[in-house]
């Protein structure tokens, strides 16, 4: 597996927008804007890193597979975020969901990265 730095320099930039954008659009209470900006910014760089940012030393029909379960996580999660956006909830139910999605992807893109090698 190779990681291309400009193409992850990129989806850092991505993903601090969308985060920016994810604490502006929140309208609640304390600190609940802040942690969904944080934790929505730092679990979709690293499902946008294996979208953009990572492909393999085999050539690119290898790596399709990652980038495509990389494109269905980052659906999700975004989606997942928007949601917690708009809906008053406590931290902790959102601590474990993005978590959860976050391990989850991480899980599924082990398992396909070892079929890569």
């Amino acid at each position: 597996m190779r990681v291309n730095f400009v193409l992850l320099a990129i989806a850092f930039a991505i993903a601090a927008l969308i985060a920016y954008t994810l604490y502006t659009v929140n309208k609640a209470p304390t600190d609940i804007p802040l942690a969904t900006a944080l934790g929505g910014g730092i679990s979709l760089f690293i499902i946008l890193s294996g979208t953009i940012a990572v492909s393999s030393k085999n050539g690119k029909g290898t790596s399709m597979n990652l980038r495509t379960l990389s494109n269905i996580f980052f659906g999700v999660m975004l989606v997942i975020q928007i949601i917690f956006c708009f809906i008053p909830f406590k931290l902790p139910p959102y601590i474990i969901v993005t978590g959860l999605v976050l391990l989850i992807y991480l899980l599924f893109a082990y398992i396909v990265g070892g079929s890569m090698r």
